[in-house]
């Protein structure tokens, strides 16, 4: 955004910020005065209270609740919200707990006071999202932008703008090189006119008191030549110029830039969670994975013995996959099928289909439910797979794709998961079409750039929300 919207988003932040903090005292207050019928604190209750606001201010924005929201769906954002939530919870009981405090503080008053205030926050978000939205309809707090490109990173523009109209962004003319009587794929709009127009109706909405904000190049980075006449004209301009990058164009902005022989390098492949975060990201995997094991043994046993129960053969299927920098891992998963010799045989891999004659009866339960992937904790345990990631295929499937989708081996840079942001957004089980499995790359790419802390818990808890159900799962 430009320098002016920049400040006024930064501005509504810190106000966010002080009404989070009003509001948790506000409620540990009313709380106080509800329950106990005074406002006498206990130096316990007092250090609980004042933990909690000092947690809260931390989490919320190390958590991104502010210096992210603009850039959210109102659902996301909530969902963000809730997890900081719990984890503030879990530090101040974690406080309270170490200092003893907790024997004199209760768990009714604090309860009470803490679910009050989130759902006071949440409501709060939900409250000003709906007023924004309502004014951006009337034309009011927006910014107005030209869109430049008739292709589909313009439809992706339109279309997540249209979606989020609390953003606050508005739409004032379309113009790319086919000119007028075109539009732009799948959205309905129609291209104002041709580049040669886009100078003119810039000054002519600055005239007219109604000025254009930013121009936005929509467009695929082989155009890079169309790219830099548009900037070259407009700089006659006070307009800004933001560019919206491909996929490919991506990989140029977010790879690692170096310095040698004092030329500028970029490794446009270097998409890897490297330094400080892949070492949090390890110890958090081996700290789940340890509670993990650790809770679901009896569940595991229960299944162990019911597999082998119902058929011949072991009770673990492995199989070799590629982990990560392609190297090949063998990953373990509850059998769920009858031994087909046939597949050791050609070394093929057939999927699971709808209706699978191979398929047992308890292996159907697991695959449906997911829990045939629970001995891949022992797998993140040594070292060889994540909680989270992209999840791995076998070693024929990546053969099969790799050289029939762009990008697909880079899904390889950091270890394979459990679960993955393909998974939760529906792209799990089988993979029928090479359209299905572009899906899957495309997600785990996405994952991968944008990966953060929070970004693993929000994957987590979507699993346990959505991973016992799919469509292509059999």
């Amino acid at each position: 955004m430009s320098n002016q919207f920049a400040k006024q988003s930064e501005g509504r932040d810190r106000v966010s910020s002080a009404l989070d903090l009003l509001i948790i005292l506000l409620c540990f207050v009313t709380t106080h005065r509800v329950y106990l019928g005074d406002l006498d604190f206990s130096s316990e209750r007092l250090a609980v209270m004042l933990v909690t606001i000092a947690s809260s201010f931390l989490v919320l924005a190390i958590g991104g609740v502010y210096r992210e929201s603009r850039s959210q769906y109102l659902h996301e954002e909530i969902g963000r919200l809730f997890i900081c939530w719990m984890v503030i919870i879990f530090s101040v009981s974690l406080f309270a707990f170490l200092s003893k405090v907790a024997v004199e503080v209760s768990r009714l008053w604090f309860g009470i006071s803490i679910g009050t205030a989130f759902l006071l926050s949440a409501a709060l978000r939900i409250v000003v999202s709906l007023m924004l939205a309502a004014a951006h309809k009337q034309g009011l707090k927006t910014s107005s932008i030209v869109v430049i490109g008739g292709g589909h990173e313009a439809q992706m523009v339109l279309t997540r703008l249209e979606a989020n109209p609390a953003v606050g962004v508005r739409v004032a003319a379309i113009f790319d090189s086919k000119g007028v009587g075109h539009s732009v794929p799948e959205s309905g709009h129609s291209i104002t006119g041709n580049l040669d127009d886009v100078l003119p109706f810039v000054e002519h909405m600055r005239q007219l008191g109604q000025p254009i904000d930013e121009v936005w190049l929509a467009l695929p980075l082989e155009q890079v030549q169309v790219m830099r006449t548009v900037i070259d004209k407009l700089n006659d301009s006070s307009v800004d110029v933001c560019i919206v990058p491909d996929m490919f164009a991506m990989q140029l902005l977010s790879g690692a830039q170096m310095r040698v022989a004092d030329m500028a390098v970029v490794n446009v492949s270097d998409i890897r969670i490297a330094g400080t975060a892949e070492r949090f990201k390890t110890v958090f995997d081996t700290v789940v994975a340890s509670i993990a094991v650790t809770v679901l043994l009896p569940v595991m046993v229960a299944i162990a013995i019911a597999i082998k129960l119902e058929s011949k053969g072991p009770v673990l299927f492995r199989q070799r996959r590629y982990g990560m920098n392609g190297q090949e891992i063998e990953v373990w998963k509850f059998r769920s099928m009858r031994v087909d010799k046939s597949e050791d045989v050609d070394k093929r891999v057939r999927q699971a289909t709808r209706g699978d004659e191979r398929v047992t009866r308890v292996g159907a339960l697991l695959r449906r439910t997911s829990m045939d992937e629970l001995p891949q904790f022992y797998n993140v345990l040594q070292g060889q797979m994540s909680i989270v990631g992209p999840r791995p295929h076998a070693v024929s499937h990546n053969e099969e794709y790799r050289h029939q989708i762009d990008g697909y081996m880079m899904r390889h840079k950091i270890k394979p998961g459990i679960t993955g942001w393909a998974q939760v957004n529906g792209w799990r089980g089988e993979t029928d079409t090479l359209e299905k499995m572009e899906k899957r790359v495309q997600y785990d790419l996405e994952y991968i750039r944008d990966w953060s802390a929070w970004f693993d818990i929000k994957i987590m808890l979507l699993t346990v929300v959505r991973g016992f159900s799919g469509k292509n799962v059999y």
